[in-house]
């Protein structure tokens, strides 16, 4: 064993939890903890599902991996508790992890930073349907401003649709917005300890969107990776998401989702800190393109967390 692998005296992989991806949490967080096990590392499996703080400090935890998807993981009140228990942890701090969960302020700083990001409106049960269709046209996209995996997004093309998926999900956000709809690929981008991995491009094959379905259960999504764009298009894009990635001062690893314009723009649509590591998860294909194989990335992403 590596020196610097014993400099993490114990690591817990924090999974499961109970927002509405604990599912694909579960799932990622298995997969890390038997990574992080094969590098040789001292590490424990904790479903914060439980009570578990007193786990961590019985378990004298000196490190935390955060597997946790949604609000668990990635709003910032996991990694403000990690503070207080001075465990350093992967991933970004409360900050930046509250303002990107949120997709409201998320693309409201994008767009005062000279960032493209879809049109969008902040929406209520009193927003009149030919008010959202004279600022973004039909289709639209109606999004909760703080769910992740797809999860409460829809592509709304009357006014009836649009009311009854305002009902479905109104109980269920803090806010929701209605967004101008992309047509074309979407495109992502991993963020890995200060670099932007090769791009990858998702054909979501009989599916509107990128949906929760697309991203988990499907088996027709196509990634393509490398992309296929020409190099000189991709370095532009990289070097448009990094300099977002660095807008909010991101930390350790990430994703950005967007689409592309006529001109190679990245048109942001959402930040994930806490992307997912499943089979079919984007960080990790991404990472493969670049020579580094699924458990080198958990250990580099845990490396980044000193």
């Amino acid at each position: 064993m590596s020196d610097e692998i014993k400099s993490f005296s114990k690591v817990a992989v924090l999974y499961g939890g109970s927002s509405s991806e604990r599912e694909i949490s579960l799932i990622t967080g298995k997969a890390v903890f038997e990574s992080l096990q094969s590098k040789g590392v001292e590490v424990i499996l904790i479903d914060t599902i439980e009570p578990f703080i007193e786990v961590l400090k019985t378990e004298k935890v000196s490190h935390a991996w955060i597997a946790l998807h949604g609000s668990d993981g990635e709003d910032g009140k996991i990694q403000s508790l990690l503070d207080m228990l001075n465990i350093k942890y992967t991933g970004s701090d409360p900050i930046t992890c509250s303002i990107t969960m949120n997709k409201y302020f998320t693309k409201s700083i994008l767009k005062s930073s000279g960032f493209k990001t879809p049109e969008f409106i902040v929406v209520d049960s009193s927003t009149q349907y030919k008010n959202i269709i004279k600022e973004l046209k039909e289709p639209f996209v109606l999004k909760q401003c703080s769910e992740g995996s797809s999860i409460g997004i829809f592509i709304i093309k009357s006014e009836e649709d649009f009311i009854s998926r305002y009902l479905e999900i109104e109980n269920n956000t803090d806010w929701i917005i209605a967004e101008e709809f992309m047509k074309g690929d979407e495109y992502t981008s991993t963020f890995l300890a200060g670099e932007i991995l090769p791009l990858i491009k998702i054909k979501a094959k009989n599916h509107e969107f990128y949906d929760y379905q697309a991203k988990y259960l499907s088996d027709e999504t196509e990634y393509i990776c490398p992309c296929g764009l020409s190099s000189e298009a991709e370095l532009r894009i990289n070097n448009e998401c990094k300099k977002a990635f660095e807008l909010f001062n991101t930390k350790g690893w990430g994703r950005l989702d967007f689409f592309i314009d006529a001109s190679f723009n990245p048109n942001i649509l959402e930040i994930n800190t806490v992307p997912g590591m499943t089979k079919h998860s984007l960080v990790p294909m991404s990472a493969m393109q670049a020579g580094i194989d699924f458990d080198s990335l958990c250990y580099k992403i845990l490396e980044s967390s000193d």
